[in-house]
């Protein structure tokens, strides 16, 4: 009878052992992952220019959509609750102010906010014509402005 050869299995025969073929593996999965969150992350960034970079940025704020970030100014904002229009104006730290007008409903954190958020473009009279506004919430909780009632004063 012929004799016949089993060939070893447990031994590989490859330019490569097998713990390092698996450990590259494994680093070009981990890489491939890691390469798909950064470029994933950086579309969703959410970025704003300040008033003083939107006025640096002259013609090229009326011609495109922008985000600027802004101090709210006290005592500026003007709601028209039949139109559904607002005006504000933002403010910043080098006194640059920006008049706003936007057209919708503000939202509920605008007025106790000092912050706010715009997006949208600069017209030809320099009134930012907004499509969106973003309120940050305030930091800190103030009791102040809570009015307290007694159990009593509900059923009255």
């Amino acid at each position: 009878m012929a004799s016949v050869t089993i060939p070893d299995v447990r031994e590989d025969k490859g330019f490569l052992p097998r713990q390092t073929k698996l450990l590259l593996g494994a680093f070009l999965i981990l890489g491939a992952i890691g390469l798909f969150a950064f470029t994933s992350l950086q579309g969703n960034q959410q970025y704003f220019l300040t008033l003083s970079e939107l006025k640096s940025k002259g013609d090229l704020a009326t011609k495109q959509t922008v985000r600027v970030g802004g101090n709210l100014k006290p005592n500026t904002t003007h709601v028209n609750s039949k139109d559904i229009t607002a005006q504000f104006t933002l403010t910043d730290d080098a006194n640059n102010v920006l008049p706003v007008f936007y057209k919708g409903v503000l939202p509920d954190t605008f007025e106790k906010s000092t912050q706010v958020i715009a997006e949208g473009k600069v017209d030809g009279n320099g009134i930012f014509q907004a499509s969106l506004v973003l309120a940050k919430c305030p930091s800190k909780y103030d009791a102040s402005q809570v009015e307290w009632r007694s159990s009593e004063q509900y059923g009255k």
